[in-house]
């Protein structure tokens, strides 16, 4: 059962960011062509803050409702936002910024607590990849198409194309399986006691530096890359955020459950650091731009896999709320300091560097323990009387 819903989900997840991925991977550039950049920003800031605070209630719908029925209502969200770009109208675009965030919260919580309800333990990290491979490469043929679209027909008619394929992902998910357990107790004082937990807040560390460069690759990195190089590189070079992990994301994933996350962690650093010293040289750029899709590769499966490695069956969906709120304050911050900073880049670069060794500290005394202890570690905070 666990292959087909997770080919299932992975599927409908390729058709749904085929659309969407392919739309904001150009978001900045059609803003910044339509003379209103600050727009663009706000837009996915807004996008991002609704998951963000509509987080704790989206931990409450799955619990009562199921993954499957949150993942349906959410995923036509994604239609519904590409259409309001084509308005240029700055507050239907922020309405539906805002919808889409909480969408987004229901759709991506929904989705990795499905995939670890559905995996045995010592599958984690290979279905994380497989998940990730098939919606890297939905988003990677997006951002391609809709590149060439775009050359021939601007912006309007290729957003109207590719809003369509979120629905068609829609039709997958209606396949899927309902699987879930009945929770007892109170989740909302699951995840109060979550994000108060000692060791869930310093774990979430990773998940925080692992999406600082994801802020920057769909908000500033983009428009670096016209500056730098010429928005004909914008395509292909933002094509290696989802070609890498369509190659590497199956064979990360399963090594990690061969060797363990913490090494691939330590790598994960170590390629975050690097890529953002390049990006900060203008003539190392590309290569920065190659190691941190390298690192998205790499990361996306093992944090997936972490959330099964650290949570039990009862405190799944409260845990993991704790990380998904976490990671996307990471690229809000990003992605607001980027659009009040566009003049001084580097030194954004500097603090993000900054911020992984901080990380780094933090995590240290954890990589003296096993997995099974911090899970214990996490469950008895969680649910201490």
């Amino acid at each position: 059962m666990a292959a087909r819903e997770i080919k299932i989900l992975s599927l409908s997840f390729l058709l749904i960011f085929f659309g969407f991925n392919g739309v904001q991977q150009y978001m900045t550039t059609f803003f910044s062509e339509a003379g209103i950049v600050e727009v663009g920003f706000r837009s996915l800031i807004l996008v991002y803050l609704s998951f963000i605070v509509f987080n704790p209630f989206s931990v409450w719908l799955i619990s009562k409702f199921g993954s499957k029925k949150c993942m349906l209502l959410s995923s036509l969200m994604y239609v519904i936002f590409i259409l309001s770009l084509l308005t240029k109208s700055s507050w239907a675009i922020y309405g539906s910024s805002v919808l889409l965030g909480i969408s987004a919260s229901l759709l991506w919580m929904g989705a990795s607590c499905y995939l670890i309800r559905v995996s045995k333990e010592d599958e984690y990290g290979k279905n994380s990849g497989i998940f990730n491979s098939f919606q890297s490469f939905g988003s990677a043929a997006g951002v391609i198409l809709l590149g060439f679209l775009v050359s021939y027909f601007s912006f309007n008619v290729p957003f109207l194309v590719f809003s369509a394929f979120p629905i068609l992902g829609t039709f997958f998910i209606l396949t899927l399986e309902d699987v879930r357990i009945e929770q007892k107790k109170n989740q909302f004082e699951l995840i109060k006691k979550s994000i108060t937990s000692k060791t869930a807040i310093r774990l979430s560390s990773i998940w925080f530096v692992a999406n600082l460069s994801y802020g920057f690759v769909i908000g500033i990195i983009p428009i670096q890359i016209k500056d730098i190089l010429g928005a004909s590189f914008v395509g292909p070079l933002s094509f290696l955020f989802y070609a890498l992990p369509i190659l590497l994301s199956y064979f990360f994933g399963r090594l990690s459950d061969v060797h363990g996350r913490k090494i691939m962690i330590g790598f994960s650093y170590l390629l975050m650091v690097l890529g953002l010293l390049f990006l900060s040289v203008k003539i190392y750029f590309v290569l920065g731009i190659i190691l941190l899709a390298l690192n998205t590769a790499l990361m996306k499966p093992i944090t997936y896999a972490l959330i099964g490695d650290v949570t039990t069956k009862d405190n799944l969906e409260p845990v993991s709320a704790l990380f998904w709120m976490v990671q996307n304050v990471a690229v809000v911050i990003t992605l607001f300091v980027s659009g009040m900073f566009k003049e001084s880049i580097n030194s954004l670069y500097y603090i993000s560097i900054l911020a992984i060794f901080v990380s780094a500290l933090i995590l240290l005394p954890f990589f003296k323990l096993e997995l099974k202890e911090i899970k214990n570690k996490i469950s008895q905070e969680v649910f201490s009387a």
